[in-house]
């Protein structure tokens, strides 16, 4: 159980784009972190500056500049819609440019005025990655923290040769970082020590929240496993492995890859009774031999549930794959490459089935034969027990926030 906090604080996240319902890695990294400020008592606003592509619709149709949303008891979440932000969105999104045109715009001080009345109302401000800069005004002196998914220059120089330009920029902006905020949440050690190189050490904290959790999140109605199993046309006695994510070109490298293997391994994926379910925007919904893609969905969770094990192929990135915690959140038995684990306690063969892009085939015969779906069940949840400590961000939020007096 986490303790309320004893004086309750109006907290405002900074977000450059909508992050309820969350149907990607980013999403619940973020979602998970407001919602255990908002169980701890504080009052948490998120105001996000772009919405989702239905969302601009229901503006043209209706007329509102902005919907808020009440997500949870003390959590209320407002997506700006004027035009201008999301003609600006999805323009970079078509040309395949990375959010320097947001981080611009916000280093300017040009926002919304409901963003300017928050701020001014806010008693602490966090900026959800470093897109979101501090915003010039009279709200500077207010307790500003940098929330970090990764070291986003990392990520730029795997990304498209359009987006590799960028990384040089984003390293100065992460390096400056240390600098500019009272403090920086980072998701792993790696990523810490990054900004401890750059900035006045003594000053901070650096506490990590690592991408853990909700488990609340991840319990769905009974029968969802069979719904979901119909609707796919999966037979009650076929392997079902999700490989869940967005696209982010170490999913879109793994994805290929596993289509390669669907292709050439066919007939032994079908005496197998192996299909892999792929879920989310990495790819649109299609079917092609043993692999289903879903495309983008409104929530994860019930395909989790239909699935009897978590893959995770990739062999590149940046931090930590929240799709991994997810698996664990939802009891699913992982399969995972050695890279696909890191930022984790999780051991070889004690928690997880390792395998690598090669020894794929070897992985699935020892799912299939080694244990029943029960003893893998029971594994998973074995498994859970364990590191849920760890997996919890509740738990990690709270941990982390206790390192600063801003939050007590």
């Amino acid at each position: 159980m986490i303790p309320h906090s004893k004086a309750p604080k109006k907290i405002l996240l900074l977000s450059g784009f909508r992050i309820f319902p969350s149907n990607t890695g980013g999403h619940v990294h973020t979602g998970g972190i407001v919602s255990a400020l908002a169980r701890m008592g504080h009052s948490v606003l998120v105001y996000s500056l772009a919405g989702r592509q239905g969302d601009y619709r229901l503006a043209e149709a209706f007329g509102p500049s902005f919907r808020v949303d009440s997500i949870e008891s003390n959590l209320r979440e407002e997506t700006h819609l004027g035009l201008f932000y999301g003609l600006l969105q999805a323009i970079a999104r078509r040309l395949d440019f990375p959010r320097a045109w947001q981080y611009g715009l916000m280093h300017a001080g040009l926002v919304p005025r409901r963003l300017k009345a928050a701020l001014r109302d806010a008693d602490i401000i966090l900026s959800d990655m470093p897109w979101c800069p501090r915003i010039p005004g009279p709200w500077s002196a207010k307790p500003w923290f940098l929330v970090s998914h990764n070291l986003e220059y990392r990520l730029l120089q795997q990304a498209s040769p359009r987006q590799r330009r960028f990384a040089d920029w984003m390293c100065k902006v992460e390096s400056a970082a240390p600098r500019l905020y009272r403090d920086i949440f980072p998701c792993a050690e790696t990523d810490r020590d990054f900004f401890r190189e750059h900035g006045p050490a003594p000053e901070l904290k650096l506490p990590i929240i690592r991408c853990g959790v909700d488990p609340l999140a991840y319990q769905v109605p009974v029968g969802t496993r069979e719904r979901i199993r119909a609707e796919l046309g999966v037979e009650a006695d076929e392997y079902l492995l999700v490989f869940s994510g967005s696209r982010f070109a170490p999913n879109l490298e793994a994805l290929d890859t596993l289509r390669e293997f669907c292709r050439t391994e066919a007939d032994y994926l079908k005496s197998r009774r192996i299909r892999f379910l792929v879920l989310g925007s990495m790819a649109d919904a299609h079917r092609e031999g043993a692999l289903i893609a879903t495309g983008r969905v409104d929530s994860v969770t019930p395909y989790f549930a239909a699935a009897d094990a978590g893959l995770n192929p990739i062999v590149r990135g940046s931090g930590a794959n929240v799709k991994l915690f997810e698996y664990l959140a939802t009891r699913l038995p992982v399969i995972s490459t050695a890279f696909g684990v890191r930022g984790t306690d999780l051991r070889p063969g004690i928690d997880y089935l390792e395998y690598e892009p090669s020894g794929l085939r070897q992985a699935i015969d020892t799912f299939t034969s080694g244990r029943t779906r029960a003893e893998w069940c029971a594994f998973a949840e074995t498994v859970w027990s364990r590191h849920h400590a760890s997996c919890d961000i509740q738990n990690l939020v709270h941990a982390a926030v206790a390192q600063r007096p801003e939050f007590s």
